[in-house]
């Protein structure tokens, strides 16, 4: 199987309207045969809701690896006694995305035919609701948009049909996409992958 030739990654976060700090959070790790994403909701706003982002965050920097259904069941261990986080955790590789979620962290894949592809969620809370992960993989190609978001960008699919966005890079769009989606009342991240 021929290996995707590149791969285009970014995102975007940003607080409630109102907090200067951010309870959500993003995380991406590029190797030469893999790249490994993370996208992280600490449950509330503001101060709390960062410290278990930014605790979250380290503890999956420091712990990167292929199997994300054995870092999701660690992250809910490490995670226990706090009021929890959505997480949601992504390897791309050999033509392929493996995504694995807990909470409110939804993943789509946008294809060259518009079709509009909802990558598998599963209900919980790490820390808190222990659920066993389940991982969706899928097969991608050059063409396809990746988009992972918090719960704090609108999950309907208005924003997801292709609206020129091979016009933007990543980090464009995705500040564009929370810009345009994100809530006033609610933290907000978007992560774009290109497959190219």
């Amino acid at each position: 199987m021929d290996k995707i030739q590149k791969i285009e990654i970014a995102g975007y976060t940003r607080p409630i309207t109102g907090e200067y700090v951010n309870g959500d959070a993003f995380f991406i790790h590029q190797e030469d045969d893999y790249t490994f994403f993370a996208v992280i909701d600490g449950i509330g706003h503001g101060q709390v809701a960062h410290q278990i982002a930014s605790k979250l965050t380290k503890y999956i920097k420091e712990r990167v690896q292929k199997d994300i259904a054995h870092l999701m069941s660690e992250a809910h261990y490490f995670m226990k006694g706090s009021e929890g986080a959505a997480l949601g955790l992504g390897i791309i590789e050999n033509n392929e995305i493996s995504f694995c979620t807990i909470g409110n962290i939804n993943a789509r894949i946008i294809n060259q035919q518009n079709n509009n592809i909802a990558l598998l969620s599963t209900d919980g809370l790490i820390g808190v609701r222990k659920r066993t992960p389940r991982v969706d993989v899928r097969k991608i190609q050059t063409g396809d948009l990746i988009l992972i978001h918090s719960d704090g960008v609108n999950s309907s699919n208005s924003f997801h049909s292709k609206v020129n966005y091979h016009l933007f890079t990543c980090e464009i769009l995705s500040r564009k996409l929370v810009k345009e989606w994100g809530s006033e009342f609610d933290d907000a991240t978007m992560l774009c992958i290109k497959i190219k």
